[in-house]
Formats: C-alpha cells, sequence, structure tokens
C-alpha cells in the first residue's frame, strides 16, 4: 500500500518507465498530482458532464455509495456561522453543501427545549414560491436555504447562527526533495501527503501518470492508463 507521496512518485515513474516513457521530473510530479487528485475529488463529487436526460445524477457522485463516501470522509466537516448581512458567509475551503441545520428552541410544559432542526435547501425559484404562500411558508420549525450573492440565505429571517456540514477541498500535496550527486531525495520535511484515504492513491497516481502520457504525447501509455482508470483493472 502507498503510505507517503513519495511512494507515489515511485509508483508513478515506474510506469513511466515500464512503458518506456522519460522520468517524470519532482516539480512535474507536483503539477500532474495536483491536479489528478482534483480530478478525482470532482468525480468522487459527480461530474455534472455524465448525466443524462434519463438520469440526472453521475454514476459517482457524493453520498450516493458507501464507496464514495468512504473516498471524501476526510474531508466532510462540520462548522458553526454566524450570521453577517443578509446570510451566512461560507467558509474559504468550501466545495459542496452536505447539510445543514440550527438550533431550535420551543417551549414544552413551561420549559425551554433545545433540538436540532435541519434546513431544506431550495432553488431561488422554490423559495419565491414559498415565501409567497402561507400554507408552506418558511417558519423556525421548517426553515429553509438557498444560494444567494454567494451567501446561505436562510429563513425566516429570525435564524441568526446555523450549523453548517460541507465538503471542504483536500490541501495541495507536494513531494519536497533536495538534490544530492545529481539525484532528487526525498524530504519529509515540507512534504504534504494525499489526504484521500490510503486505498484511493493508486487510483489518483494512475490519473497522474494519464495527464504525464498526455504531456509526452505517449499514446500508448495513455490507452494503457486511461483503460485502468475506466475498469479499475
Amino acid at each position: 500500500m502507498l503510505s507517503t507521496i513519495n511512494d507515489v512518485y515511485e509508483f508513478a515513474t515506474f510506469i513511466a518507465n515500464a512503458q518506456q516513457s522519460n522520468v517524470i521530473s519532482p516539480d512535474e510530479f507536483n503539477i500532474a498530482i495536483n491536479v489528478a487528485q482534483q480530478q478525482y475529488f470532482k468525480t468522487k463529487l459527480g461530474l455534472p458532464e455524465t448525466y443524462s436526460v434519463q438520469k440526472r445524477e453521475a454514476p459517482q457522485e457524493f453520498q450516493t455509495t458507501q464507496s464514495n463516501s468512504d473516498s471524501l470522509r476526510p474531508f466532510i466537516v462540520s462548522v458553526d456561522i454566524q450570521k453577517s448581512g443578509s446570510g451566512f458567509n461560507f467558509p474559504t475551503n468550501f466545495a459542496a453543501f452536505a447539510g445543514e441545520s440550527y438550533l431550535y428552541v420551543e417551549q414544552v410544559n413551561g420549559q425551554s427545549v433545545a433540538t436540532r432542526q435541519p434546513l431544506e435547501m431550495v432553488t431561488i425559484g422554490e423559495r419565491g414560491l414559498r415565501l409567497n404562500d402561507y400554507i408552506i411558508y418558511p417558519t423556525l420549525e421548517y426553515p429553509i436555504v438557498t444560494y444567494l450573492n454567494n451567501q446561505l440565505l436562510v429563513d425566516p429571517v429570525d435564524i441568526t447562527a446555523v450549523n453548517l456540514t460541507y465538503v471542504r477541498y483536500p490541501v495541495t500535496p507536494i513531494r519536497n526533495y533536495t538534490v544530492v550527486n545529481d539525484f532528487n531525495v526525498y524530504d519529509p520535511i515540507g512534504s504534504v501527503q494525499l489526504e484521500f484515504p490510503n486505498l484511493d492513491w493508486e487510483n489518483i497516481a494512475h490519473i497522474a501518470v494519464r495527464y504525464w502520457s498526455t504531456y509526452m504525447r505517449d499514446g500508448e501509455l495513455f490507452n494503457i492508463e486511461n483503460a485502468r482508470i475506466n475498469t479499475g483493472n
């Protein structure tokens, strides 16, 4: 099992060399592995490009399978947010919405009882309909949330604090190195490991090599890696 960013580098260069391609330089590897990780991350979240008329969801999508949830588990985080202006600001590392709730307090038999109340995510159009219909008008017991002006807009407006569960972006992986006798030597100090579960690292490495093969115009290596990524074999 690959356990460090250096293992991923050695695995990628092994594949490239096995196909008689040029050696991947450390700097090129850092670029390729970051782009590969982003591609893998987007795939696990769900690519709209893979939607069809009959099926409005991607073959791989966040929370549709246990496997996808396992891959994204390091990036699912929760944070309390206070209202800022008319809405709630997104965290800087926000990538995708997972859920939102707030602390709803009501009086039961003369005592205050607090429950964590979920907010229903709606579209802008749905919000307009809800605000103009007294039957489905958002209440403190059944609040709604939508995106507007790069914020989370919550109704009713009385809600001033929420708990947001979201998928954050992964950090940029870096294989740091020093040059010794014209050879690049892995330096764990300054290196940044992949945050995905180790089981996913090999898949990310294959995507990186595919990007590398495109850069090198190595059609044979590209076809081999593309087949490996598409079939998992």
